[in-house]
């Protein structure tokens, strides 16, 4: 009887484990971004991400492409107040979520 219980207390353990950390929070996709357009500025300081700053990240969808993959569109408020439209794409990782590619969506 012992047995029957502790193989279902590890089998609901193992389930409820296994379902969550598909689509990273929102916070999580948050800090990637910035941190992605942080280093963009360095690398190009003379585009508008580099002249001006990324003040914060504002979340506005994410979305599931497929297993450990999501799509997310974000405004990045610039240091200058502008606001732009982007959609990046995310990959969960060994060590987390990284940040895999974006495409400016503002004129779209």
């Amino acid at each position: 009887m012992n047995k029957k219980i502790a193989a279902l207390i590890f089998v609901l353990i193992f389930a409820l484990s296994a379902c969550g950390g598909r689509v990273p929070k929102p916070k999580t996709s948050r800090k990637v971004i910035q941190k992605y357009f942080k280093k963009y500025a360095k690398k190009y300081p003379t585009t508008i991400y580099g002249q001006n700053g990324v003040a914060k990240v504002e979340i506005e969808d994410q979305q599931e492409i497929h297993k450990k993959f999501v799509s997310v569109e974000a405004y990045v408020v610039l240091g200058d107040g502008n606001l732009r439209k982007i959609v990046a794409s995310v990959q969960k990782g060994p060590f987390g979520w990284k940040f895999v590619s974006w495409e400016d969506a503002t004129g779209l």
